[in-house]
Parts: structure tokens; C-alpha cells; sequence
């Protein structure tokens, strides 16, 4: 039987809502058979372990319900399906397992997914500019995803809100805001630009058509 040795796993943090990509390797499990995956707020958002590098038990904290679940695969299914983990309470999806592209097929998907409900639910009429909005929210899921989404105080919980007119960033540890307006297309080239978000500490900031803050977002 032949087996990809590399995968990659993919995990919302229940502490800080991001979503990190880790990608492991079956010979990660030759010396330590315990692996754990640790977010970039340093909370760590599950482990994988294996006793006899035939069955495969994920155990991951789940954001969705506060508890931990386990999920138990065997060594094919491991390293050759694509997995998507569940909420046992909610069904929301909390863990992807799989190669790398797929993986980030999978996310897509779901971000589509994601939009498909907010439309069915009436809640684009809730934002003043749905389409700005929407592509916002892809551009900061992107950076998040790329850990370019954090504040230099150094913890890294980063909280998002949607209002109808912007959508705001904030940091659970030291209440910094980042405003990032969404009204025209003027807003979303601005954020379109950028690299990196970066919070400062204690600060309030705005990325918008009219104050650009060059000096809180790195190009």
C-alpha cells in the first residue's frame, strides 16, 4: 500500500476564532508520538497521537461547543482521505485533514458555503455594500491564513465584528482596534493592498479611503 507521507491539518482555535494550516509528516510521529498544534495566540488547538503508528486518534478543542472531541482513524485513512471533523452538538466544521491543496479547496468551499447561508438568511441587506463587504471578509480570511492578521502586543486573540458599514478588529488582550471600512470600492482597494494587518497596542486605527494608516499595515 502506498502512503503520502506529508499532510496537512487544518484547525480553528477556540481561544482566538483563527484558522491555521499545519502541515506534519508521518516521520513526525518516529520520534514523538504525540504531536501537538498550537496556534499562533500559543493556545493549542489539538493534538494527534498514535501507539502503534496503525490507528490515529485527533483530539480537537472545539470552538464551536467549548468541549473537546476525538475523532479515530486508521493509517489509510489518515494519510490518504480528506477529513473533515465535526461539532458532535453543533455539525459545524472544526478541523480539516488531507493534502495541501486540498485543504485549501476544502476552505474555499467552505467559505462559499458560508456566504451561501448568509444570503439564504436575508443578512446581506443587514451591510450598506454585501460585495465590498464579502470580498473584505476574503481578503482578512487570506491574511489570516498567512498569520499576517495580529497585534504587536504580542497575544494574538484577534477578535472580528461586522456592522453595516465596516468591519472591526479587535484584540481580546489588549482592546487595540482596527477599523476597516467598507462603504466603496475605494476601501476595499485599500485593504486589497496590503500584506499584513497589524494591531498596536492600546491603539485605535482606521483603514478607509480617506485615512490610510501606512504605518499600522506593512505594504
Amino acid at each position: 500500500m502506498l502512503i503520502n507521507t506529508n499532510i496537512a491539518v487544518a484547525v480553528r482555535c477556540d481561544m482566538c476564532g483563527r484558522l491555521k494550516i499545519h502541515n506534519i509528516s508521518l516521520f513526525n510521529f518516529i520520534k514523538n508520538r504525540k504531536i501537538k498544534l498550537t496556534c499562533e495566540c500559543h493556545h493549542i488547538n489539538a493534538t494527534i497521537n498514535t501507539q502503534d503508528h496503525k490507528t490515529y486518534w485527533t483530539e480537537i478543542s472545539c470552538f464551536a461547543c467549548q468541549d473537546t472531541h476525538v475523532f479515530t482513524y486508521n493509517l489509510k485513512q489518515f494519510f490518504q482521505s480528506n477529513i473533515i471533523s465535526r461539532c458532535i452538538e453543533t455539525r459545524m466544521e472544526i478541523g480539516y485533514i488531507g493534502k495541501h491543496k486540498d485543504i485549501q479547496q476544502l476552505l474555499c468551499e467552505h467559505e462559499r458555503n458560508s456566504y451561501k447561508t448568509i444570503d439564504e438568511l436575508g443578512f446581506y441587506d443587514y451591510f450598506d455594500n454585501s460585495d465590498i463587504v464579502m470580498q473584505s471578509i476574503s481578503k482578512i480570511r487570506e491574511l489570516e491564513l498567512s498569520d499576517s492578521v495580529f497585534c504587536d502586543c504580542g497575544f494574538g486573540n484577534i477578535e472580528i465584528s461586522l456592522f453595516p458599514d465596516r468591519i472591526e478588529l479587535n484584540c481580546l488582550n489588549c482592546n487595540s482596534v482596527q477599523m476597516v471600512y467598507t462603504e466603496n470600492e475605494e476601501d476595499l482597494k485599500n485593504l486589497l493592498d496590503k500584506d499584513s494587518i497589524i494591531l498596536h497596542q492600546h491603539s485605535f486605527r482606521c483603514i478607509d479611503a480617506i485615512n490610510q494608516n501606512n504605518d499600522n499595515l506593512k505594504k
